[in-house]
């Protein structure tokens, strides 16, 4: 296989696996690099295009290959991909801001964490990558790339300069403190939930009074061997078993819930027609392009 054919094998989501063309691009890693990169930097520029080619995907294969690849030179092309405003990052990527993009950073940074920082406090980026950035630096930590002590002191200044109705940032601010059994922080915390700020559905204060009393080794053991704070090391194990590449039309029967603006290819189903198609569509999208069921 060509490095022509592996880029079209990659380039659309046909339902089907394309383990071969994974393996190949791996063994042609060198040739492949820059042009995963440039694929990239040319979606940056033009993601609301590409939100109209619903089955595309070569720009999701080549965010995990590139995290497999360790390849530093991607990283300012990645964070300025996932840097704009709105959803419109989430909605060409599907479910891979909530799932995997603080591993596809922490992967490429090469340890470097200030354009992950800059995302971070990005306040017109979705908040849904931002978080993602948050979980970056837990990657980095659980990995030994960078110390604690680092990361606390850059939490001990965003809890005092975030908004505090940047309610998701805050809250996952939390979370992330609480993980790290980050007792320094127990003050800025608590005036987190004093100023309403943290969202009690996600954590309250009893559980981070659960997480606060675990010794910090503990804590940081808990890190290292979680799978979300690990990098991206074989893009075909963390990919073979999505859904998107699972369901195919011939299966489908009756039994089967297809949830509502899931499309294969131009045919879409709405419920309300045009005043929610614009909606399903988006759904429709990030469907095809979802690692979850």
């Amino acid at each position: 296989m060509q490095i022509d054919e592996i880029l079209v094998q990659l380039e659309n989501n046909t339902r089907k696996f394309p383990r071969l063309a994974l393996e190949r691009a791996i063994e042609e890693k060198e040739i492949l690099t820059p042009i995963l990169i440039e694929t990239l930097e040319k979606q940056s520029n033009n993601l609301e295009e590409l939100l109209e080619k619903e089955d595309y995907i070569l720009h999701i294969h080549a965010l995990y290959l590139l995290a497999q690849f360790r390849e530093v030179s991607a990283y300012p092309t990645i964070i300025k991909f996932f840097s704009v405003t709105d959803d419109v990052a989430l909605d060409v990527t599907g479910d891979i801001v909530t799932e995997d993009l603080g591993r596809i950073l922490a992967s490429v940074s090469g340890g470097n964490i200030e354009p992950i920082k800059q995302l971070i406090e990005n306040s017109k980026a979705n908040e849904y990558v931002r978080g993602a950035a948050l979980e970056a630096l837990l990657v980095l930590i659980a990995q030994e790339v960078i110390p604690r002590e680092e990361v606390i002191q850059y939490y001990a200044k965003l809890f005092s300069t975030l908004d505090k109705e940047d309610y998701y940032i805050q809250t996952t601010l939390v979370i992330n403190s609480a993980q790290l059994c980050a007792v320094e922080l127990q003050e800025q915390i608590d005036r987190a939930f004093e100023q309403e700020s943290v969202d009690l559905f996600f954590i309250d204060r009893e559980d981070v009074s659960t997480y606060l009393v675990v010794e910090k080794e503990e804590a940081l053991n808990r890190l290292r061997n979680e799978p979300k704070y690990s990098f991206i090391k074989d893009v075909i194990s963390e990919m073979e078993n999505w859904s998107c590449f699972q369901l195919q039309e011939r299966e489908l029967s009756s039994d089967i819930f297809i949830p509502e603006g899931f499309s294969f290819g131009a045919s879409k189903k709405s419920k309300n027609k045009a005043k929610d198609k614009k909606k399903m569509q988006k759904q429709s999208r990030r469907k095809n392009r979802s690692k979850s069921k």
